[in-house]
């Protein structure tokens, strides 16, 4: 083995062992980096909220999975803490695409190939070939303060751990007290009648086809959004943060994007959504969830539609 092969591997080592100094206090790095679909995002995008940004070595290894899948599990409880997830490695943005498609991850990955941002939060990890981001998490506060450095991670605890910190750092925010529905649905515009909730209605698109024949060739959905037609069952009675639409004997649960709007909990009558469907895995305790929120018995393994706007001809 030559000088030269020792002195580098001597230096790969201790970069492997190296931790970064905790940065737990301190105002969070601003960062602008593309996401997966090459859309920018900054910091101050998030003001006002917590954000969770967990950095990872690569996508599609095993606790890198494990880590993601955990947080998709979870997204919807962080959500209700107004909190939202960024995953960050150095991954490319066509990588990003496949892992969030294969996984059905609902938050953004962000593509830090110059190592900027993993610089600046102290998570470059390697050289060269072995370049790679140390697995660790910040939980930035709603003034970009990092109020949590989570400096070793186990992939399998990790979400948990994340959760009950945050509900350390903000005790009063918990899934049943963000306010009450009527202030949570706010309407984005009336048309002809029928409030609109979300963002504001797609008028370029007319065509809309109901949900028993989305449902017959659900691949042809599942791409882009679509407006599909149905009525409505069931709304989510803790928060109208999603609703059951249905179509003869047909049914699927409406997601509002991961509770980017909500409706009354006394919504009824006829429903278009702007959305695209998702195949959904719900564990046992997902689907218990659900129903203690009023969705009544759900299947293991179904589509769901995930919207980004609700038009309600009704009640």
């Amino acid at each position: 083995m030559t000088k030269k092969t020792v002195i580098l591997l001597t230096l790969i080592s201790f970069n492997f062992m190296a931790l970064a100094a905790s940065m737990q206090g301190q105002p969070a790095p601003a960062f602008n980096l593309q996401d997966q679909s090459g859309t920018p995002h900054q910091l101050a995008d998030y003001q006002g909220q917590w954000l969770v940004v967990y950095f990872y070595p690569k996508n599609d290894t095993s606790g890198c999975t494990i880590e993601a899948k955990a947080f998709r599990d979870n997204y919807a409880t962080l959500k209700n803490m107004n909190t939202d997830v960024l995953g960050v490695s150095l991954d490319d943005a066509e990588s990003h695409r496949a892992f969030i498609k294969k996984y059905d991850l609902p938050f953004n990955l962000l593509v830090d190939a110059n190592k900027q941002m993993s610089r600046d939060y102290g998570v470059d990890g390697g050289m060269a070939i072995f370049s790679y981001a140390k697995r660790q998490t910040f939980i930035i506060d709603p003034k970009g303060m990092i109020a949590k450095h989570f400096e070793k991670v186990n992939p399998s605890t990790h979400a948990d751990e994340v959760i009950a910190a945050l509900k350390e750092l903000q005790p009063q925010v918990t899934s049943d007290n963000r306010g009450d529905n009527e202030s949570l649905a706010k309407v984005t515009e009336v048309i002809d009648g029928a409030k609109v909730y979300g963002q504001q209605w797609p008028t370029a698109v007319s065509e809309q086809t109901p949900l028993a024949v989305a449902l017959e060739t659900p691949q042809t959905f599942n791409t882009s959004n679509h407006v599909i037609a149905g009525s409505i069952t069931r709304v989510c009675q803790k928060k109208g943060c999603w609703m059951i639409l249905t179509d003869g004997e047909s049914f699927a649960r409406v997601d509002f994007n991961d509770h980017s709007f909500y409706i009354p909990m006394d919504s009824a009558g006829e429903a278009v959504v702007y959305g695209r469907l998702v195949k959904k895995e719900l564990s046992e305790e997902q689907r218990q969830h659900y129903a203690a929120e009023g969705s009544g018995e759900l299947p293991a393994v179904s589509y769901e539609i995930v919207a980004d706007s609700v038009k309600i001809s009704g009640v």
